[in-house]
């Protein structure tokens, strides 16, 4: 197996994406996904929750609309999925994301709050059946269920920091890496920081051409987040502001490294 991340992707025919929320396969990897597609990889994704504890951006649903807000969360990521081309998307803990002989299980999101600025911590009010407190091996066996039952040649999820450290990103990187173990699937770590430590490991790529289709994606998620600019895009990124007031760019670079 190579232990070079754009070769393994290259040659793969499928590729299975592991993302914690609805919008996190936008932000984190939604030009890595799209240049993938670009180049006729079939692309899957997997998402933990439903992102049922995020906030709201005031106005973005009207109100005459009545859907619990999962209900809206899954229409934002049916939306962006199609944008970006993704030609399969899964709940953990429905089937076939779910282990043999198992009932259907629904992850909830843990919720989270702020540390400092730029990283977060476990919300305190996470209930028993969040993400976070739900046993590990329960969301390990639904994933390796999804694994074998699509046979990707690569699995693409968290590194250890989970993005900027939120508890469910965190956990979904150690329920894909046991899965990916199990598994003997190759996964393939998308980097937390835009620029990390030299000796880190990863290996960066700018995706051309990718800008409106990501931003189209992103734009989807007008219950958590702004589009603010993009006019500069394929060279400074999407500029975004989250639900909570935090300015942030969603980069059209990717940092890769093979979980050894």
């Amino acid at each position: 197996m190579t232990t070079e991340p754009w070769t393994l992707l290259e040659a793969a025919t499928t590729v299975l994406a592991v993302h914690a929320h609805p919008d996190d396969e936008s932000l984190s990897t939604g030009a890595l996904l799209t240049s993938l597609v670009g180049a006729g990889t079939r692309v899957e994704l997997l998402t933990a929750t439903r992102g049922e504890e995020g906030e709201v951006v005031p106005g973005s649903v009207p109100p005459e609309d009545t859907r619990p807000l999962e209900l809206v969360r899954e229409a934002e990521i049916d939306a962006a999925t199609s944008i970006l081309g993704i030609s399969a998307r899964f709940m953990l803990g429905t089937a076939p994301a779910l282990a043999a002989d198992s009932a259907p299980r629904t992850y909830r999101d843990s919720g989270m709050q702020w540390i400092r600025e730029g990283l977060a911590g476990p919300s305190e009010t996470a209930g028993a059946d969040s993400f976070t407190h739900r046993p590990l091996e329960e969301a390990v066996d639904d994933l390796a269920a999804l694994i074998q039952e699509r046979r990707p040649d690569a699995v693409i999820g968290y590194d250890d920091e989970g993005t900027y450290g939120h508890p469910d990103h965190v956990r979904a990187h150690h329920v894909t890496a046991a899965a990916c173990a199990r598994t003997a699937t190759p996964m393939v770590e998308v980097s937390s920081a835009p620029d990390p430590a030299p000796d880190a490991g990863f290996v960066w790529r700018d995706h051309q051409g990718v800008a409106d289709v990501v931003r189209r994606a992103v734009d989807s998620y007008r219950t958590q987040l702004t589009v603010v600019d993009w006019a500069d895009a394929e060279k400074t990124g999407i500029s975004i502001r989250h639900v909570g007031g935090q300015d942030d760019v969603v980069l059209l670079r990717t940092g890769l490294r093979v979980r050894g």
